[in-house]
C-alpha cells in the first residue's frame, strides 16, 4: 500500500477505485506536470463527494490543484470536506446562485495551466492527470477531449463506455448533434476563463461553454484522445435524472443566441422561442461569431427546415413558406443541402407534412 494510502482515511469494506488503488507515475513519463486545476460544484451530494475527492488526490500526480465550492449543505458534505481538508487547495460552504456561479467562484482563483469543474458526484479516472499531461500540448490546443464512462450509482455498474465530446464534419453539424461530454474536456485555463461560464443557463452551461468556444475559435484547436479521464455519475438525486426534462430549455436558449448573433430571421427565432420557458425570464444575447459564417450553414439549414415542419403541423402555413424560402439559399450550396437530407433523415415527420413541405418548396422556386 502507498504512503499517500496510508495517509488517507480508512473505510472498512470499500475497495476498489478509488478506496484501497492509487495510481502511480509511469516509469516511463519523462514530460513537465502542468498544473491541473479542478473545481468542484456541490451541493447535498455528501454520499458522493468523498469519491470524488479521492478520485483527485489518489492520481499520484504532483502538480494538481482541488478547489470545493459548495452551496451550504445541510448534510454530511461539511464533514467530508473537513475529514479531507489537508489534501484540499481551497473550499467555501455558502449560499450560491447556482452551479454556474459556484464554477465561477472556482474559476476565479484557480492558478493551473488546465482546468476542468467535477461535478461532486463524478470521478476522476485512474490515470487521468498523466493522460491529460502527456497528450495536452498547450502550445497547439485549447480544449483537450478524452473518453467517460456513464455509471449507475456505482463505479461498479457502466451503462455506457467510452463516450466523447462530439466533434463532426463542420461546426455547425456539430452544434446540431449536441454529443457534449463536459466531465472529459479539459481546457487551458486561460481560455475558460476567457469564455467565462454563463450564470443563465442553470443545466446547459457545459453546452453553452463549448458552443460559444467552436463558434469564436472553430475546431481545429480541439485535441481527441482515446484515454479514459472520468466517470459521469447517473443516480436518482442527480439534475440529469431528477431534471432532464428542463435541459431542452437550456439549449434552445443556447441556439437563441447563436441565431441572432448570426443575425438570422425573426421567424427563425420566434420558432426557436417556442422551445424556451419563461422566454420572459430570459435575457437574450447576440452571441459573438469569428469563424467563417459558411461553417454554420449546416445549422441555420437545419434548424429552418425544422421551423418549416413545425408551422406546417401548427396549420401555419404562410410561416412553414416563409421559413422555407429562407432554406432556399442554402438548398443552392450542394454540400450542405445533402448534409440537410442526411440530418432529416432523423426527423420523423409523417409523409404528407414532407410531401406538402416539398410542394411549397416547388412552389417558391417556380416564383
Amino acid at each position: 500500500m502507498s504512503a499517500l494510502l496510508d495517509k488517507l482515511p480508512k473505510k472498512a469494506g470499500r475497495t476498489g477505485w478509488p478506496w484501497d488503488e492509487q495510481f502511480n507515475a509511469p516509469d516511463s513519463f519523462t514530460g513537465v506536470l502542468p498544473k491541473i486545476s479542478i473545481i468542484v460544484p456541490s451541493f447535498n451530494q455528501g454520499r458522493y463527494l468523498e469519491e470524488t475527492i479521492r478520485s483527485v488526490v489518489l492520481q499520484g500526480y504532483s502538480n494538481y490543484e482541488l478547489l470545493i465550492i459548495d452551496a451550504g449543505s445541510t448534510d454530511e458534505t461539511l464533514e467530508v470536506i473537513r475529514e479531507y481538508e489537508q489534501w484540499i487547495t481551497y473550499w467555501v460552504s455558502e449560499k450560491d446562485r447556482g452551479q454556474s456561479h459556484a464554477i465561477l467562484k472556482g474559476l476565479d482563483r484557480v492558478n493551473g495551466a488546465i482546468v476542468n469543474w467535477i461535478n461532486s458526484d463524478d470521478m476522476c479516472a485512474p490515470g487521468a492527470f498523466y493522460a491529460i499531461a502527456k497528450e495536452f500540448d498547450l502550445n497547439k490546443y485549447d480544449v483537450l477531449c478524452g473518453r467517460c464512462n456513464f455509471i449507475e450509482d456505482t463505479i461498479d455498474n457502466i451503462v455506457l463506455r467510452d463516450e466523447r465530446m462530439g466533434v463532426s464534419e463542420d461546426v455547425g453539424i456539430t452544434l446540431i448533434t449536441k454529443n457534449i461530454n463536459q466531465p472529459s474536456a479539459f481546457f487551458r485555463t486561460d481560455v475558460m476563463k476567457q469564455l467565462r461560464v454563463n450564470e443563465e443557463f442553470h443545466y446547459a452551461m457545459d453546452l453553452d461553454l463549448w458552443f460559444r468556444y467552436i463558434i469564436t475559435r472553430g475546431q481545429g484547436r480541439v485535441r481527441l484522445v482515446e484515454d479514459l479521464l472520468t466517470y459521469f455519475r447517473w443516480h436518482n438525486a442527480s439534475k440529469s435524472i431528477a431534471q432532464g426534462y428542463k435541459f431542452q430549455s437550456d439549449i434552445d436558449k443556447v441556439y437563441y443566441n447563436i441565431l441572432l448573433g448570426a443575425k438570422q430571421d425573426k421567424i427563425i427565432l420566434d420558432f426557436v422561442k417556442h422551445g424556451i420557458d419563461n422566454f420572459d425570464e430570459f435575457t437574450p444575447e447576440s452571441y459573438v461569431i469569428s469563424i467563417p459564417i459558411e461553417e454554420l450553414y449546416s445549422f441555420f439549414s437545419h434548424i429552418i427546415y425544422s421551423a418549416a415542419q413545425f408551422y406546417y403541423q401548427e396549420d401555419e402555413y404562410v410561416k412553414s413558406r416563409q421559413a422555407l424560402s429562407l432554406g432556399l439559399f442554402y438548398d443552392k450550396n450542394k454540400k450542405y443541402n445533402n448534409i440537410h437530407k442526411s440530418l432529416s433523415k432523423r426527423l420523423s415527420f409523417p409523409d404528407l407534412v414532407i410531401s406538402t413541405l416539398k410542394f411549397f418548396k416547388k412552389q417558391l422556386r417556380a416564383s
